[in-house]
């Protein structure tokens, strides 16, 4: 269970990773001891990661996300199956007239065309909508906790 002091941290962090833990400590009127250990733990408990995000379509790659039916298997099965693909970066279970939302990135066009074809031979895969990404208003990020939590370290 997080306490109001966790929070808080993750709201920081969320918003920038790199804020140091001194500035945190002397913000939240903590030690910056205290800060460190409930970051490592915050991280160790999965709350928490810490990481850098990029627009791949800047870096010139193939950004696609996928809706996909099951038929014949578990949904789940599937999932777990396309969690194992290197070029997949997100992947989720859905309700609605979808089963499966996932995320992939690749280097070029080739290597799409390639990883459609290798999704749509997976056991218990019937339908596969793509959505091929053109240009990107707003990147992947979790911000949306921080707005959800409440904006400001001193906000309570």
């Amino acid at each position: 269970m997080l306490d109001d002091t966790d929070r808080r941290i993750v709201r920081v962090l969320t918003r920038d990773g790199r804020t140091p833990y001194t500035a945190l400590a002397r913000d939240l009127g903590v030690s910056e001891g205290t800060v460190r250990q409930r970051v490592a733990r915050l991280q160790e408990s999965g709350v928490l990661r810490i990481v850098a995000l990029c627009d791949p379509l800047r870096l010139g790659h193939q950004s696609v996300r996928l809706m996909i039916r099951v038929r014949d298997l578990t949904p789940r099965a599937v999932a777990k199956t396309l969690s194992g693909m290197p070029m997949i970066n997100h992947v989720a279970l859905c309700a609605g007239s979808q089963d499966i939302f996932l995320e992939g990135t690749c280097r070029d066009q080739a290597q799409l065309v390639q990883l459609l074809d290798d999704i749509r031979m997976l056991p218990g895969v019937s339908r596969v909508q793509v959505l091929l990404l053109l240009e990107l208003f707003k990147d992947y990020t979790w911000s949306g906790l921080a707005s959800a939590v409440g904006q400001g370290v001193s906000e309570e």
